[in-house]
C-alpha cells in the first residue's frame, strides 16, 4: 500500500512503527501464503490516462523486488469482481483496507531523486527516478478495544 486515507484507521488506538525489509518481506510472503495479501492503491493503474503512475507503480514493485526481497506485482493490487458472468478486474482502492482490533497495516515510502542521466528534451516526470535507498516501511497496527471495567 502506497497511500493511506482515514478510512483505514480504526476508532480507537493503534500504534506506528517503521519496521525493515526483512520483516516487511517476510509479512508480505505470509499473508500471500494465507491469501490475506491486499494491497491497494489510490491511481487507477489500469487507466489508460495513468501510464505515469503505472510506471511508477512498477518501478517501485521493481526495486522492491530487486533491493527488498518484497515480491509486489500488479496483480496483487487487482480485485475482480463478477458482472453478470463476467470476471471485471479493477485496482483495490484504499478505502477497503479498513483496520480492525489486532489488524496490521504495512504502507510503503519513497523519495524520488533526479536521474543521473537524462536527454534535455525529457519531459519532467522522466527526469525523476526511484530512489532505492529511501523506500520504508511503516507498520500501523490496530490495538485491542479497552473493556470497561466497573
Amino acid at each position: 500500500m502506497w497511500d493511506l486515507c482515514l478510512d483505514n484507521l480504526p476508532h480507537g488506538r493503534f500504534e506506528r512503527r517503521v519496521i525493515g525489509a526483512g520483516e516487511a518481506s517476510a509479512m508480505l510472503c505470509a499473508a500471500r501464503a494465507d491469501k490475506t495479501l491486499l494491497c491497494v492503491s489510490k491511481d487507477d493503474l489500469l487507466a489508460p490516462y495513468r501510464t505515469k503512475e503505472r510506471r511508477r507503480h512498477q518501478e517501485l514493485c521493481t526495486v522492491l523486488h530487486a533491493s527488498y526481497n518484497c515480491p509486489l506485482r500488479l496483480e496483487d493490487f487487482l480485485t475482480t469482481l463478477d458482472d453478470e458472468g463476467t470476471a471485471v478486474q479493477s485496482i483495490t482502492p484504499p478505502q477497503v483496507a479498513e483496520l480492525q482490533p489486532r489488524d496490521r497495516l504495512l504502507v510503503v515510502t519513497c523519495d524520488y531523486q533526479l536521474a543521473d542521466k537524462t536527454k534535455a528534451s525529457a519531459g519532467v516526470e522522466d527526469r525523476f527516478v526511484l530512489a532505492a535507498d529511501s523506500v520504508g516501511f511503516h507498520l500501523i497496527a490496530a490495538l485491542p478495544q479497552e473493556t470497561a471495567t466497573s
